[in-house]
């Protein structure tokens, strides 16, 4: 019995003493790391080794490899890896799911270190792994909050502070032991006192010393106190108001500089449906200032290929956005900047609101389930949140709760186009509509999943309910008092479904096809037609705009405001405008005027038809670059036809761009001609543009538009049979296409896509 508790003693003192060998970092920080899918989670430093714990957001089926020769570097000195937990060192290993967690070994790194470097030679590089629980020694790149607020109040740079959403030069500094005064370049003072029970009083200018805590964490810590406060900013969708925003990418390193020189903005336009971007000029420091337009209340991605972070911006206010590449922090300081900050702690997980499914035959009743399902655990995660953070603001609560919302809706709406044979339930509809779309937190630009999904839903219905017919059409104009109908008009009207009906019983009991052909032919040439086509052609105006009353019809039934109600009808304009490239009858514009109240909207409606009205007057008509079909009169085999187009161009190399105006990525690679040009301006090349069913007039505007001209550019818009011939014997099966012509006539098989400047080039270098 003594010799079993002295063994059970020398066991506990055993472990008591490795407990006390070891030193855990749970709360890590690290700087800008190479990669966005790699994070280091947990630290532990013993005596005989140093573990990593690593937590991978990638996608399942991905491969990834850690190299053999991955090492930890502190102090001067690499601490190589021993072992791996999951997977083996230097091998591939499979995503069995879109996350994965697991640890590395090391050679044992001293406990008394600071930080860490994680660096795979070749691959991920994770520079300054630190515990987020260690004070920092001096005020050099460090980040305060006010104790008392909450907010980030000041930043410390070794020759700049951040203060007041701006930077400024350090004129001069000295050191009394623990304590620091400070002169900036406008003659400002600050004041920093010792540091006391992890605090220190700062003290700018002749204000009141504000007792601050270091920042230490990734992004600013729970605030002290609740904030019952709820909604946010909407300005009525104004086109007069900006915000602005302040801020600096701090320490970047060359590689990333080399991303972009400029800061960017991402939002997208719930005018136009289409993501666009903001750009800021940044300094050689990384700082920057710029002011943007915004519609109203918007979520944005900030500089999102370097800082990924999504946030949301409120008109009028005023933001300073500040990324540390060194130390990993990210904050926000500014006009009511707390929910921005509170994102940042505790972000939102797009991944968990996924709810995949198959790309065909989705049952979208199953899925329903499954969207619902999971909104459940996103909800019970955001009740858990709230208990372990307690003064989390009602704004975060009700931000993130809206996001996921609006999300399960985007994607129900999104799995339409993968259900079987193209049917959605009429419950599935009313559910979507009952519980996101008329639901919708506002303003509608809060958050982006509500833009997609609105034009999705509203679409769908229109899908749904089909065009009028004739005799209901002219009938609901003339109750309007919109047209005013003949005896004759009256009569034709009344006959015409039936009469459609029984020539179409007649086409089909026909013995033959010129038999079917008389048929057909004696109806267009009926009293009946000629009547109801002079009565179309006389009524044209008001006709252009059914599609557009269409939609006020659905959104009016469906219950929705006002400013949905004008965004919905602006919306269709500027997609009629865009994709068409050609402006508005004058009818569809005053009934633009008539029917849209909110400025931003019309106004964006006038500004775009403005724009091709302008395009419409240029006259290129006599350009030589635009080739007619005459001299292809007759011809229908695609191969001769294409041919007979490319025989002028023989010895030099042509690339063939096969594209429509109706074709957003054709017009998308299209904007960036002159780019283009300039970059291959010293080869020998030809382009030839291949118009796929579009009219002469977007044809042509789409040219001037982007100004497609030149001594070595031809265009063609050939009739539809022998555009299609030509495609058939290219086997284009998308749009944009472009092949590759080399001197010989010999069409290449190459990836010869101009999206792809340097790659294009390149085929072009090895052909000379």
């Amino acid at each position: 019995m003594k010799k079993l508790i002295s063994t059970l003693l020398f066991v506990l003192v055993c472990l008591t003493g490795q407990s006390q060998n070891e030193k855990v970092w749970n709360e890590v920080v690290a700087g800008h790391a190479n990669t966005p899918y790699v994070k280091v989670t947990k630290v532990a430093l013993y005596e005989d080794r140093t573990e990593i714990s690593m937590h991978i957001d990638f996608v399942a089926g991905q491969w990834i490899r850690i190299a053999a020769n991955t090492f930890l570097q502190a102090d001067g000195k690499q601490f190589p890896v021993k072992e791996a937990t999951v997977l083996t060192l230097g091998e591939q290993y499979t995503m069995p799911a879109d996350t994965l967690d697991f640890v590395l070994t090391f050679e044992p790194v001293p406990q008394n270190v600071r930080s860490i470097d994680l660096v795979e030679p070749g691959g991920w590089v994770v520079p300054n792994i630190r515990n987020a629980g260690l004070l920092p020694e001096g005020i050099a790149n460090t980040y305060w909050r006010d104790a008392t607020t909450g907010d980030w109040l000041i930043g410390f740079a070794p020759k700049h502070v951040i203060y007041k959403n701006k930077v400024y030069d350090i004129a001069s500094q000295t050191k009394k032991k623990d304590t620091y005064t400070l002169t900036l370049d406008d003659g400002t003072t600050i004041q920093v006192g010792k540091m006391k029970k992890g605090q220190r009083t700062i003290a700018v200018g002749n204000g009141k010393p504000a007792t601050c805590s270091p920042i230490t964490t990734a992004s600013l810590p729970d605030y002290p106190s609740k904030d019952m406060r709820t909604g946010f900013v909407d300005n009525g969708y104004r086109t007069d108001d900006t915000v602005t925003i302040i801020g600096w990418l701090k320490d970047m390193p060359d590689a990333v500089r080399q991303q972009n020189h400029e800061f960017s903005i991402d939002f997208e336009n719930i005018l136009t449906n289409k993501q666009e971007t903001t750009y800021a000029k940044m300094d050689s420091l990384g700082c920057f200032t710029f002011k943007m337009p915004l519609f109203n209340t918007s979520e944005v991605f900030i500089d999102w290929g370097r800082t990924y972070v999504n946030a949301f911006l409120e008109p009028g206010k005023t933001y300073f956005f500040l990324s540390d590449f060194v130390t990993g922090q990210k904050l926000w300081m500014g006009d009511d900047v707390r929910v921005q900050n509170e994102i940042l702690t505790h972000p939102r997980s797009r991944a968990e609101a996924q709810v995949p499914y198959d790309q065909k035959d989705v049952d979208l009743i199953a899925y329903w389930a499954k969207c619902d399902s999971a909104r459940l655990l996103q909800k019970a995660h955001l009740a858990a949140l709230q208990q372990s953070s307690p003064t989390l603001s009602q704004r975060y609560i009700d931000y993130i709760g809206d996001y996921y919302r609006m999300l399960q809706g985007r994607n129900m709406m999104q799995a339409r186009f993968h259900a079987k044979d193209y049917i959605v339930p009429q419950e599935y509809m009313d559910y979507v509509g009952r519980e996101f779309w008329q639901k919708a937190p506002k303003p509608y630009t809060l958050y982006r999943d509500f833009i997609t999904m609105n034009n999705d839903f509203l679409s769908q219905i229109a899908t749904t309910k089909g065009a009028d017919n004739l005799p209901d059409i002219f009938k609901r104009f003339e109750k309007e008092g919109k047209v005013k109908l003949t005896a004759d008009e009256s009569r034709a009207l009344e006959g015409f479904l039936e009469k459609v009906k029984e020539v179409n019983a007649e086409v089909a009991a026909a013995k033959s096809e010129e038999e079917q052909k008389k048929i057909i032919e004696a109806f267009n040439n009926s009293e009946m037609v000629t009547t109801l086509n002079a009565l179309i052609k006389k009524n044209a105006d008001v006709l252009n705009t059914l599609g557009y009353q269409q939609v006020l019809d659905i959104v009016d039934s469906l219950g929705c405001d006002r400013p949905l109600r004008d965004i919905a009808l602006a919306q269709r304009m500027l997609q009629t405008i865009d994709g068409l490239r050609q402006p508005l009858d004058p009818g569809v514009l005053a009934f633009a005027e008539e029917n849209i109240q909110l400025p931003g909207a019309i106004g964006a409606v006038k500004s775009l038809n403005d724009k091709y009205l302008a395009i419409q007057q240029r006259d290129i008509s006599k350009s030589p670059s635009l080739k007619t079909a005459d001299e292809l009169a007759n011809m229908s085999d695609g191969e001769k036809i294409l041919r007979k187009i490319i025989e002028p161009y023989k010895g030099k190399i042509i690339l063939l761009d096969i594209w429509g105006t109706w074709c957003g990525p054709c017009k998308e690679a299209l904007s960036h001609s002159q780019e283009e040009y300039e970059r291959l301006k010293g080869y020998d090349l030809v382009y030839l543009y291949l118009c796929n069913r579009s009219s002469d007039e977007s044809w042509k505007n789409t040219i001037k538009e982007y100004n497609i001209l030149g001594d070595n550019v031809v265009h063609y818009n050939l009739p539809a049979d022998q555009q299609s011939a030509i495609e058939h014997f290219l086997n284009v099966n998308s749009f944009p296409t472009y092949k590759l012509i080399d001197r010989d006539g010999t069409i290449l098989e190459v990836n010869a896509d101009p999206r792809n400047l340097e790659r294009l080039a390149g085929l072009l270098e090895n052909m000379e």
